[in-house]
């Protein structure tokens, strides 16, 4: 047997079991002496012997291999290093598979990071158990001169198998003081299926009077490869211990499909001499074949409202929808959408309010050439009530038709928009408590509007639109779904400036804009101002925004960035004494902190429905002090109203390459004259890499049949 085939063997049957690799023509053995007595079927290994293979390197002290009594020995040191896997020890003994073996005074370095220090190791087939261990992935000379956690373990034995660590004994050190005794506790790596346990947990504590101090312990339970459970229960720690008495439970299952995935979210509450307040939350989405998906959503609860509200008793309700999106239904480039959306109270509450919706919505596209398009939408439904009233009627039939036909010319700068819209709603209501207000009403109008881009100005870009509403019958249809009104710059240009469909922007009027980007000091400027002319001076919408002549007021957008500041500006001036009817202001700064100050101040005459002045600031303040501590301040408040609603909260982060300690403020309060109950917790978590959400990539194959990752988590 010549010389290159003993260093063959060596590499063979004690490298390979060490490391998954592969001999390649890239395999080099450096060493000053080796030797093989073939009477003995013994290789000997001389001191410093040097293996090298990719950018695996091995280092030995003496040694031997018997191929006889199927023994390795290392005497002495023996040192291993791939990439920033290291693995060092003294003294191995095993087999030569390395199937069996001990070792003493054994290291362990993954990336750089992980830190595993053992008296002693032993293998015994698939468990691997060590000995007066220490382990953690903090830097040894880190921030208090030691780690800043480490555990600290009698013993542990690991299951290869079933890839699951069980550690005995242990004691959890804070820079190196014991604060903390777990006689046991155990957690499994990725290699193996999702396995249950408890996850990092969160205190918080009241403040004030406040009884609501507790503990926050979340529990995962994986059921299947697909489905999972997490339990988040708040006990609350008060003098009696009644934790049956008061409790939190959110419970929260997901279950990923093929195409899709299910949640369900779970809410259960128990007050001190209360019963329990429950809410179920429900959500699907399906993908049933390439054209079509099915969405579902499904809300049960009787929890009694914890924001602005009056009602100290549980509100009884459901509320479901259901919605089919399909694609290129009848033709290519069509989208028909069915949804069918219930709400119903299940005590006495006043059901008057509370609807019932199934409808069907059909919408086609078609481009007679590349400068028109043709777009048909159809909404078909019903609205049904347990009961009516003079205003709500128990029972809406509806059918709206919305034809548009666009097409757009560009002439050297300038561009041009036309469109034509045909809308036609038609209702019939029905009360069940009063039949002589059955009637059927319905309401048809069309509404052109040509719209013109000027873009041959350098410094400003004039825009002028031109919306002609002509209504062809006007009856009286009761608004369902066009409750929200604003004014700004966009919804001026906008052919109705309603939302929803059920209210008619029945105004013809001219919408002039001047549009400009500035560069000033080489930095942008963007200003955008609007105003419209109605024809007529008393019409539905400018009734609702109190607009008392037929010029509007100004709407002015103006946006910049100088350096690492952003400012924009969205505000409503009256149209003769430009004094600001709604101003908001939005300024934000990054670079030694991140900074944002958000405004808002609105008129009490800007709109009919408005009955006083309001302004409120929110306030967002971070600062990284150095890269272990961060700052952050939100807060939200309403200055016009003493101060309320009010909410603020405040965070510091204390945070190393092995932890992070989350300190977290908060303070609710509602000064309302309502029973709302202020709130104002401290939650304090505290996060260790490896014993909560941490994972790494596992490359060698040191104690392990097969390569993968690990993740350790308590």
């Amino acid at each position: 047997m010549n010389k290159f085939l003993v260093l063959f063997l060596v590499f063979i049957f004690f490298l390979r079991q060490i490391m998954v690799l592969s001999a390649n023509n890239d395999t080099y053995i450096n060493t000053t002496n080796i030797t093989y007595d073939e009477d003995k079927n013994i290789v000997e290994l001389a001191d410093n012997s040097k293996i090298n293979i990719n950018d695996t390197n091995i280092l030995v002290d003496k040694g031997i291999i018997d191929y006889d009594k199927d023994l390795v020995e290392v005497y002495g040191d023996f040192y291993l290093y791939q990439e920033l896997n290291i693995l060092s020890g003294k003294d191995l003994v095993g087999n030569t598979r390395l199937t069996s073996f001990e070792a003493n005074e054994v290291s362990y370095i993954y990336n750089n990071d992980l830190k595993i220090d053992s008296d002693k190791v032993e293998r015994s087939d698939d468990i691997v158990n060590f000995y007066d261990n220490f382990l953690t992935p903090c830097e040894l000379e880190g921030f208090f001169n030691c780690p800043t956690w480490s555990l600290r373990i009698d013993k542990t034995k690991y299951d290869i198998v079933n890839d699951k660590f069980n550690h005995y004994d242990t004691f959890l050190q804070i820079a190196d003081y014991k604060v903390f005794y777990l006689p046991y506790f155990s957690h499994y790596g990725s290699k193996a299926p999702r396995k249950k346990g408890f996850l990092t947990p969160t205190l918080e504590f009241a403040i004030g009077g406040n009884t609501d101090t507790g503990v926050v312990t979340p529990y995962y339970l994986p059921i299947n490869q697909s489905t999972d459970i997490l339990f988040k229960p708040k006990l609350f720690l008060d003098t009696n211990f009644e934790i049956v008495e008061k409790f939190i439970i959110n419970t929260s299952v997901n279950s990923k499909r093929s195409g899709g995935n299910i949640s369900l979210d779970l809410y259960n509450e128990r007050k001190v001499n209360k019963d329990i307040y429950s809410s179920a939350n429900l959500s699907a989405k399906q993908k049933i074949n390439k054209s079509n998906i099915l969405s579902f959503k499904a809300l049960v609860t009787n929890s009694i409202s914890t924001t602005r509200s009056i009602n100290d008793e549980p509100v009884n309700f459901e509320d479901i929808f259901i919605a089919l999106d399909s694609y290129n239904v009848l033709k290519e480039n069509d989208f028909l959408k069915s949804e069918i959306s219930y709400v119903a109270a299940l005590d006495t509450t006043d059901s008057n309010l509370i609807p019932v919706t199934p409808s069907i919505r059909y919408m086609d596209i078609h481009y007679p050439s590349e400068n028109f398009s043709i777009v048909n939408n159809y909404n078909i439904g019903i609205l049904n009530r347990a009961n009516s009233s003079t205003e709500k009627p128990s029972d809406n039939y509806f059918i709206k038709i919305n034809n548009e036909i666009f097409n757009s010319y560009k002439i050297n700068n300038y561009n041009l928009y036309n469109k034509l819209s045909f809308k036609n709603n038609f209702n019939s209501y029905e009360y069940k408590d009063n039949s002589n207000l059955n009637e059927d009403v319905f309401q048809s109008n069309a509404i052109f509007s040509s719209e013109l881009f000027f873009n041959k100005f350098n410094i400003i870009k004039p825009r002028l639109k031109i919306i002609q509403n002509t209504n062809l019958i006007s009856e009286d249809i009761i608004n369902e779904d066009s409750k929200a009104i604003s004014f700004n710059y966009q919804n001026q240009f906008s052919d109705s400036r309603y939302y929803g469909e059920d209210l008619q922007d029945n105004s013809s009027r001219i919408v002039y804009g001047l549009e400009n980007e500035l560069n000033i000091f080489n930095h942008k400027l963007n200003l955008k101002l609007n105003q419209s002319y109605d024809y007529i001076a008393n019409t539905n919408y400018t009734r609702e925004v109190k607009q008392n002549s037929n010029f509007s007021d100004f709407a002015l957008e103006a946006k910049t960035n100088f350096k690492d500041v952003s400012f924009q500006i969205d505000s409503r001036l009256n149209n003769t004494s430009l004094s600001k009817k709604e101003m908001n202001y939005d300024l934000s700064y990054s670079n030694l902190l991140n900074f944002n100050l958000f405004y808002n101040e609105t008129d009490g005459d800007s709109y009919k429905t408005s009955s006083s002045d309001t302004q409120s600031l929110g306030l967002g303040i971070g600062k990284k002090v150095n890269e272990n501590i961060k700052l952050s301040l939100n807060s939200n408040m309403d200055i016009k109203n003493n101060y309320s609603p009010y909410s603020q909260s405040l965070n510091l982060n204390l945070s190393d390459e092995c932890s992070e300690l989350v300190i977290t403020y908060r303070d609710v309060r509602f000064n309302d004259n309502y029973n709302t109950t202020p709130n104002e917790t401290l939650s304090i978590s505290f996060y260790m890499d490896y014993l909560g959400f941490f994972g790494y990539e596992q490359k060698t194959n040191i104690f392990f049949e097969e390569p993968g990752n690990l993740n350790y988590g308590l």
